[in-house]
């Protein structure tokens, strides 16, 4: 049984910034006891009671949990979503990955598409280094209300601005600015967001009146 002062010690470790080597034995057993939760919250059933134990599982393993957090298994997690911050009323599709040995961090009203990857670990290019198995973090930061597509990859240390849109497949190696569209590998700026979108949700159609009068 690791102690809780050890497991502070690995999370200021990991969340430091700092090179370590990621294979110790003690670090590894600690990892294996946190990815087990994230295989028993995959295996919950969809019914009443498997959708309870899947809240319970999901309040548990989450670095911070905020409210009406939806989260479609199977996930798969380095470290448990133990480094993983949610804000209220976040969606996160099925098949996302979550690096998490470092901070990611995903602000209020987020919605994340099936298959996205969220990588905080990054390897030192050296070769003599790298074999050992070195690493070291960086976090990543969702600010309010962002869309991130299906398949998308956001890396390690990239922040991305309230209401942005990170379109399917794009990987994200740099900040993405806030009311702002990103397309691509790597991903590049498409357009601004606007007040046409609130009008406008697909190429000429229109938003219909009782929509708009609803909830814009």
């Amino acid at each position: 049984m690791i102690s809780p002062e050890k497991i502070n010690q690995f999370k200021q470790l990991t969340n430091s910034g700092d090179i370590y080597a990621s294979m110790d034995d003690e670090f590894i057993t600690y990892q294996h006891t946190l990815v087990q939760k994230v295989l028993d919250y995959n295996n919950t059933a969809e019914t009443p009671a498997g959708l309870q134990t899947r809240e319970r599982l999901l309040r548990d393993m989450v670095g911070t949990y905020g409210q009406n957090l939806y989260v479609i298994p199977p996930i798969y997690a380095n470290s448990g979503l133990s480094n993983v911050h949610f804000g209220q009323n976040v969606v996160i599709n099925f098949n996302c990955n979550f690096v998490d040995d470092g901070d990611i961090y995903i602000g209020d009203d987020c919605m994340v598409g099936p298959g996205v990857t969220f990588a905080t670990a990054l390897h030192p290019i050296s070769p003599k280094l790298r074999r050992h198995k070195l690493q070291f973090n960086h976090p990543i930061r969702l600010g309010n209300n962002i869309w991130v597509g299906a398949n998308a990859t956001i890396l390690p240390g990239v922040t991305i601005g309230d209401n942005a849109v990170v379109g399917a497949g794009s990987v994200v190696t740099k900040d993405v600015a806030a009311n702002t569209i990103v397309v691509g590998n790597p991903a590049r700026k498409l357009r601004d967001i606007t007040p046409d979108d609130d009008v406008f949700y697909e190429k000429g159609k229109r938003v219909p009146q009782e929509i708009q009068d609803r909830y814009l």
